[in-house]
């Protein structure tokens, strides 16, 4: 445990984007690290769904957009753990395991793509909370690019389930007059 605390001296403790090319960034702090492992953990485990999905889904727009998805999290996983090995941290490994060679759909597209809609959801709420919290602007820049890519897959998600009927609209408020 600590035995004191340490402040911050100058503006360079925000840092890590490569202006200078002889700066250097600091290490990360525990906050940081804390969301970068649980953002890497959770895009593996996501990926794991994802490609489960992508194998048993009957229709082919779907698959296609399950498998866009498994490559979106793979990129996610690269770059967050590139971030992690530059300052000698070991980076989260799938939690138990591959989805299995079965092409038997354990749910319908519409169940599956809903699923997908949700981790979507979480992923853009953690990004915005490890941005929030994060002091080193090269992290944040390369959140703020993760959230526009999840956002934009997730746009696309939303648009073949309207398509397919899929989507709920949610309760709405009546104008009682």
């Amino acid at each position: 445990m600590p035995k004191s605390v340490k402040f911050v001296k100058d503006n360079s403790y925000l840092g890590g984007l490569a202006i200078n090319p002889f700066s250097q960034k600091r290490t990360l702090n525990l906050v940081e690290v804390a969301h970068l492992h649980k953002a890497i953990e959770s895009n593996l485990t996501g990926t794991q769904m994802i490609l489960g999905f992508g194998q048993c889904a009957n229709d082919a727009e779907v698959k296609k957009f399950f498998n866009e998805g498994a490559e979106l999290a793979k990129g996610i996983i690269k770059e967050l753990s590139e971030v992690m090995i530059e300052v000698d941290l070991s980076i989260p490994q799938t939690p138990g395991g591959n989805a299995t060679d079965s092409t038997v759909a354990p749910f319908s597209d519409k169940l599956m793509m809903y699923c997908t809609s949700l981790f979507c959801s979480f992923s853009m709420g953690s990004n915005s909370l490890g941005t929030a919290f994060s002091l080193r602007n090269d992290l944040s820049a390369k959140m703020g690019i993760f959230m526009k890519d999840i956002f934009e897959y997730a746009h696309k998600g939303a648009k073949i389930m309207i398509k397919n009927g899929w989507m709920e609209e949610p309760p709405q408020v009546e104008n009682r007059k």
